[in-house]
């Protein structure tokens, strides 16, 4: 089966002059934990997702801890996030994503999402956004029709 057929297709997205707070708004309201970013074309130009907004908002030093326990207190985390709330999400969002063809198919893109541990990506016709496949997509699909599993995998 294509990929084209199990995806969502809630074009919510964000432009890159968005503000990351608008951004968090969005993301909120449609219980996303990340969306495309397109240009005036509807084409994907970036991500951003709440892990991204979430390293922005960090203490510089953060990244380099194992344990967030160890940060004074989340007094900081709220002061950065209103600092950079009324910025651009351009300056967050992830630029080279991974997208899928709408006529990929659904095993090609459950073996990508598995081995680079992707959560949600956007699915494109003629380089245009049309939708969003996610894990859970892949997961209900296969739930509900194992028989294309069994087709893949006597191709191979």
């Amino acid at each position: 089966m294509k990929v084209g057929e199990i995806i969502d297709r809630d074009l919510t997205a964000l432009s890159a002059e968005c503000p990351v707070a608008e951004a968090i708004e969005v993301l909120y309201h449609h219980n996303a934990s990340g969306l495309p970013v397109l240009d005036d074309d509807n084409r994907v130009i970036g991500f951003i997702s709440e892990k991204d907004i979430i390293k922005a908002a960090l203490p510089g030093y953060a990244h380099m801890l194992h344990d967030s326990s160890f940060l004074p207190d989340y007094g900081q985390f709220s002061v950065r996030l209103q600092s950079i709330a009324k910025d651009p999400i351009s300056k967050y969002m992830k630029q080279n994503i991974i997208s899928f063809d709408e006529t990929d198919s659904d095993f090609y893109v459950a073996n990508k999402v598995i081995k680079d541990n992707i959560k949600i990506a956007p699915v494109l016709r003629d380089g245009v956004f049309i939708g969003v496949v996610s894990r859970s997509h892949l997961l209900r699909h296969l739930l509900l029709h194992p028989e294309e599993l069994d087709k893949n995998l006597d191709k191979n």
